[in-house]
């Protein structure tokens, strides 16, 4: 793994241990049915692997998730920030997390935007879209993603 993209040290002791078990708990087929959810929902092409690298690339600006509120629910987020700073990319994912809050999705599924702008804790950003999908497919009748088969799943 490259360490560019993650400039601080991998913390030791606890810290580390939570790390690993949020690492673990990350789920490619998982991550590929919420892709391919967005892409459903908001109608764009986008890579839909899976990979927790591919799904970091596409979500870490926050452009796209962005794009995908106001697709659920036109004009929630009044302007999306081009991605010229770190600033601008939390600022995005900051008005995801709002806007995901505002159609429903409780406080305690809603991840911090430093874990996927850095790309610590990926697997809270899948709960968030997971929770998104159900609360909207309730609401407003949007089909939610689909949901991993309960075989593939290990530690549920």
């Amino acid at each position: 793994r490259m360490s560019g993209d993650y400039h601080r040290p991998r913390p030791s002791g606890m810290a580390g241990a939570i790390l690993d078990k949020q690492a673990n708990k990350y789920n490619e087929e998982e991550a590929s049915l919420l892709l391919q959810w967005i892409k459903d929902v908001t109608k764009e092409d986008i890579n839909t692997s899976g990979d927790r690298q591919d799904l970091h690339a596409l979500l870490k600006d926050g452009q796209l998730l962005c794009r995908l509120i106001n697709a659920l629910k036109a004009g929630t987020i009044k302007k999306i920030q081009k991605p010229i700073s770190n600033f601008a990319c939390l600022e995005n994912i900051n008005q995801f997390c709002t806007g995901a809050r505002s159609l429903g999705v409780p406080d305690e599924e809603t991840f911090q935007s430093v874990d996927l702008f850095e790309g610590r804790d990926l697997f809270s950003v899948t709960v968030t879209l997971r929770s998104l999908g159900k609360k909207v497919e309730k609401s407003m009748g949007i089909p939610a993603p689909k949901a991993v088969s309960k075989d593939k799943i290990f530690n549920a």
